[in-house]
């Protein structure tokens, strides 16, 4: 029997900042199970979501490029994150920040309200994105060009906003809501709301649950650092690879015009020949540096993204504790149960994933630190060596009245040089920094991870 259609409303279904809800799907996208915050904001009977597909609740004003772009993470196994319009099964809206992540046999989402200032940009790239889609029409295969179109702006546009790629985006973005949702939760207990007690059964799982929630807060609260980290160090390496590329040109055009002297050039010849290999050397150098920083930048963003995930998904964990026990006071009912404790043992296990990733990706966020910091040094040796031979190419063009074109090139080195004290010192901080403090995120790490292992056995006991 075919769904009746909902027609959409400009009204918004109204849900506050400091909730979350949750739906699992399996791989083909039907609804598995939800909460009764989903139930509530969706506007559709938990009968009528069981078994449907997740598209029960799509607006027609979400772009396809967007869910494009989730399912090509989800098929490579990763977690997405993105700001999504739902439709009510009234047809009103409500906008969430969700985070999807594989868990066994389908799909975990987790949402919450978007407060942060990303908000307002990507609402309105999607009604822009929409335009292109709408533009190219649905015959034939015209809506997979325009697709394309809408996928090409959407690259285009996190570029714009200064992000490298659509994954360093998420990540930011993703922190940026959790912190507003964990402002809201403090403002809301504020007010006088205190988050309802549970059985006594559930009681020592809503502890345990606790535990992890502060070891996570913890590393949480280092995100943002982590995050900084990655732009300063993206931002450094990509001055240095410009440094490089300058002075070996600059070197091989030195090499060119002693070359083309008259009188003197032979011994210009030496001090260029010198200079376009220490310039080989320091590309030579840099390139390895940037290898070894994008390996570093991609493992500091997965650390920081699972540590993100994984303190949402345990907030999520443990409103979910008190719903279901206010369900099972309210209303007890086995099957409900049942379902209830399933979904539990899921919230634990993919909480456990996220966890176990973190763990992983920290030994590879440190691997590269040992090997920058020789190449940084051996680059510094190189630099301070190009400028003595500058020096030394100087003093001889003194006495060559054609040398002028030879005397301006080496002293654009010199200004090369004396430009890049700065980011290579901020290169240098940026990496001692993390040299210093990878450990103790570690060590804080281990803790959250025995936290967490501690609340899976009491809460599949529960469950």
């Amino acid at each position: 029997m075919a769904r009746p259609t909902v027609v959409p409303r400009p009204q918004e279904r109204a849900f506050g900042p400091h909730e979350l809800f949750f739906s699992t799907t399996d791989r083909k996208g039907i609804i598995r199970s939800g909460n009764q915050v989903f139930v509530r904001v969706s506007a559709h009977p938990l009968e009528a979501l069981l078994g449907a597909p997740h598209n029960i609740i799509r607006h027609p004003d979400m772009p396809r490029a967007v869910f494009q772009l989730l399912w090509s993470y989800l098929d490579q196994g990763k977690p997405f994150a993105g700001f999504v319009k739902n439709m009510a099964a009234d047809g009103c809206y409500y906008w969430v920040m969700a985070l999807v992540v594989p868990i066994d046999g389908g799909y975990l989402s987790v949402r919450l309200k978007p407060s942060s200032a990303f908000f307002p940009v990507v609402r309105d790239l999607y009604t822009e994105l929409l335009t292109i889609e709408r533009a190219a029409g649905d015959g034939g295969g015209a809506w997979r060009a325009g697709m394309a179109a809408a996928t090409a702006r959407l690259v285009e546009a996190i570029g714009s906003l200064g992000f490298a790629s659509y994954d360093e985006f998420m990540r930011i973005a993703l922190a940026a809501e959790l912190s507003g949702h964990r402002d809201a939760q403090r403002a809301f207990a504020a007010s006088g709301h205190e988050p309802e007690g549970v059985t006594a059964d559930l009681a020592p799982t809503l502890a345990s649950c606790g535990a992890v929630e502060h070891g996570l807060d913890d590393l949480f609260s280092r995100v943002d650092g982590l995050l900084a980290t990655i732009k300063q160090l993206g931002t450094a390496a990509t001055y240095v690879l410009g440094l490089a590329g300058d002075i070996h040109l600059i070197s091989l055009n030195a090499l060119v015009g002693s070359c083309r002297l008259e009188r003197g050039g032979e011994g210009l010849s030496v001090v260029t020949e010198d200079l376009a290999r220490l310039s080989q050397e320091c590309t030579d150098n840099v390139n390895a540096m940037a290898v070894q920083l994008r390996e570093l930048s991609g493992s500091l963003g997965e650390t920081a993204f699972s540590v993100t995930a994984a303190k949402l998904q345990i907030e999520m964990t443990s409103c979910f504790i008190r719903e279901l026990s206010h369900e099972r006071l309210a209303e007890p009912d086995a099957t409900a149960d049942a379902r209830l404790r399933g979904d539990l043992r899921t919230l634990t296990e993919s909480l456990m994933a996220s966890t176990a990733h973190l763990i992983a990706a920290l030994p590879r966020a440190q691997a590269p630190i040992p090997r920058l910091i020789r190449l940084q040094h051996e680059l510094e040796t190189d630099l301070r060596r190009l400028s003595s031979v500058h020096l030394i190419g100087a003093i001889q063009a003194v006495g060559i009245p054609e040398a002028g074109m030879f005397r301006e090139l080496l002293d654009r080195i010199v200004g090369q040089l004396q430009r890049s004290t700065g980011e290579l010192e901020q290169l240098a901080e940026g990496v001692a920094s993390l040299r210093q403090h990878l450990p103790v995120f570690e060590r804080t790490a281990l803790d959250a991870r025995r936290a967490t292992e501690s609340f899976r056995t009491v809460a599949l006991r529960a469950a």
